[in-house]
């Protein structure tokens, strides 16, 4: 008997033997039971194959490695799938709620220049220069010819003016920070 002939009834024989437990062994790791029948007969072609090029000494063992191996790429496939579908739901959702948030910010920015600009002059330039220009209170007091003492006041104002039309108008309007903060490093948002 030539050899290919001999190694396919090995396997063949093998495969016959152990089917039932290939099933049971499936089963187990959760697959569904219209893949099982394409998980065997993939096992049964790669055995094949592998024995035609290198005899394998236990087929029968090794039915059941190429089948959990088969398994366990399904598996895989299916989870990366159901990852890739969460993602890109997730990612939908972020992309509404991000457009919600930047139509939200924008309102919100609209609203605060419009309140900026109804401020006492004093105010609403000594809150653009710290805010904007990110200058130091001295800074401001130099640029406007008035004390530091009157511009921390024109600031907290100016700012406390903001936030009360701001809130009267339906924002949220959070007590550490300006509503809109335009550049400002860590430490300043601290102060």
């Amino acid at each position: 008997m030539p050899p290919i002939k001999q190694s396919n009834n090995r396997v063949l024989k093998a495969f016959q033997s152990c089917r039932d437990g290939l099933v049971r062994s499936i089963m187990k790791m959760s697959v569904e039971q219209q893949d099982v029948d394409d998980i065997l007969q993939e096992t049964f072609i790669r055995v094949l194959h592998s024995d035609a090029q290198q005899q394998i000494k236990s087929p029968k063992g090794y039915l059941f490695v190429v089948s959990r191996n088969l398994v366990l790429n399904k598996l895989l496939q299916k989870s990366k799938e159901i990852h890739t579908e969460l993602d890109e739901a997730l990612l939908e959702n972020d992309v509404d709620d991000t457009v919600e948030k930047n139509l939200y910010q924008k309102h919100k920015f609209e609203r605060f220049s419009k309140v900026l600009s109804a401020l006492p002059e004093k105010h609403r330039r000594a809150i653009l220069l710290r805010k904007l220009y990110c200058l130091s209170h001295k800074e401001i007091a130099k640029k406007m010819n008035v004390s530091v003492s009157s511009v921390e006041k024109y600031i907290a104002s100016g700012l406390k003016q903001c936030k009360q039309a701001l809130y009267a108008q339906g924002y949220e309007v959070n007590e550490l920070k300006l509503p809109v903060q335009l550049s400002q490093s860590n430490e300043e948002r601290k102060k």
